[in-house]
């Protein structure tokens, strides 16, 4: 496995100069708010949390969106916008992994992750338009640590790599690029025949929507279709603007699903989220995961049980259409991939009669005595790996 270059894992002390794009993608004011005197003159902090703060982005950066920052209820210290946004000193006094997901581990160029066969990560940016507290890249994003520097070499792997058919682009978040690059890593990716299926995980729709421009948008169409997994964990996130935007996204022939964090004091209560999903599906959204927290340094202040979760997602499945319901999963800790948790729906099985309990509660039985499958001898199994 390669490893070249600086280790995304090391400090760095450091913010990259983010700019501002305005219609045409061209830079501008910076609408971005990253220190603490600023973020006072929005949000009343007193000077005990003026100084956890500081010390905390001393470690972890805070960039937030002025957009962002007006959707939090300015009176509401448990806002769950605000939790989402504004650092806490949990954060520099708890346990967890640098790099929970061991993702050093499968790279195989500095910004190259993979894990799974057929597939894999292209961190094309380390900045984001906020940083999220709960972040399982918070060794590197917003720290200067530049991708740019590696596109080209793993570019290069992708057109060897005969494995490779799926590219999620991720980071930090790909749509902080400027437009022309965004537009030159999609036009070398579909010049590779062999990868079908493009995905771009982001977060700009929501916390930072105008920085979704029209020459973004006229790259998109020029790589259509691509697949968007849109960073979504509240109803108060779904604002006129985020809806402006997905539409946006539409038009341009995108496929659009999503993403969730099971976030405690957030949204881990079963109402948030069936209106948070049932939202989105009306807006041709479909949720896709919800993600146990990995278990990243600074961020076990947010961290759900799994009994909870599981709970939660027995009265989703009770209370909503099958389209609003995500897979449930946690990223096993170490590197181990993505497994669904759900609830043990099978309760017991005597001989060929399986005992099954509906979402209601009810039990009822299944006849488990199909007949035993066999190869039909169609080939192809040569074209795929064996699980």
């Amino acid at each position: 496995m390669r490893k070249h270059g600086q280790k995304i894992e090391e400090p760095i002390s450091c913010h990259n100069n983010r700019l501002y794009r305005d219609e045409e993608g061209t830079p501008s004011t910076l609408p971005f708010i990253d220190n603490v005197e600023e973020l006072s003159k929005f949000i009343y902090l007193d000077k005990r949390t003026k100084k956890a703060i500081e010390q905390v982005s001393k470690f972890y950066p805070f960039t937030i969106p002025k957009f962002y920052l007006n959707l939090i209820e300015k009176d509401n210290p448990s806002c769950p916008i605000r939790r989402q946004a504004i650092p806490s000193p949990h954060e520099i006094m708890e346990s967890g992994e640098i790099d929970p997901l061991h993702e050093k581990e499968i790279s195989f160029t500095p910004s190259f992750i993979k894990r799974y066969p057929g597939r894999g990560v292209f961190l094309v940016s380390s900045q984001c338009a906020m940083y999220c507290r709960f972040c399982n890249r918070r060794r590197f994003v917003g720290k200067g640590w530049e991708p740019k520097l590696f596109w080209e070499e793993t570019l290069e792997y992708l057109e060897k790599d005969d494995e490779i058919k799926e590219v999620i682009l991720s980071g930090g978040d790909p749509l902080m690029l400027l437009p022309e690059e965004l537009d030159y890593i999609l036009s070398r990716l579909r010049a590779i025949r062999r990868i079908k299926t493009i995905r771009i995980s982001t977060r700009i729709p929501v916390v930072y929507p105008e920085g979704l421009t029209s020459e973004h948008l006229k790259a998109i169409k020029r790589s259509a279709p691509l697949w968007f997994v849109i960073h979504i964990n509240h109803p108060k996130e779904v604002s006129p603007e985020f809806v402006k935007t997905i539409r946006s996204l539409r038009k341009m022939g995108s496929i659009i699903i999503s993403q969730t964090v099971l976030l405690r004091n957030v949204n881990d209560c079963p109402h948030i989220l069936l209106n948070l999903f049932e939202r989105l599906v009306h807006l041709g959204i479909k949720p896709y995961y919800l993600f146990q927290l990995d278990e990243v340094r600074g961020a076990m202040h947010f961290k759900v049980r799994l009994k909870k979760g599981i709970e939660i997602m027995k009265i989703l499945r009770r209370n909503a259409s099958g389209l609003a319901i995500p897979q449930y999963v946690v990223d096993i800790t170490g590197g181990f991939g993505k497994v669904p948790v759900d609830y043990p729906y099978i309760k017991g099985k005597e001989g060929d009669l399986v005992r099954i309990e509906s979402p209601s509660g009810l039990t009822g039985t299944y006849q488990d005595n199909g007949k035993r499958s066999k190869c039909l001898k169609c080939g192809f199994c040569k074209s795929v790996i064996s699980g």
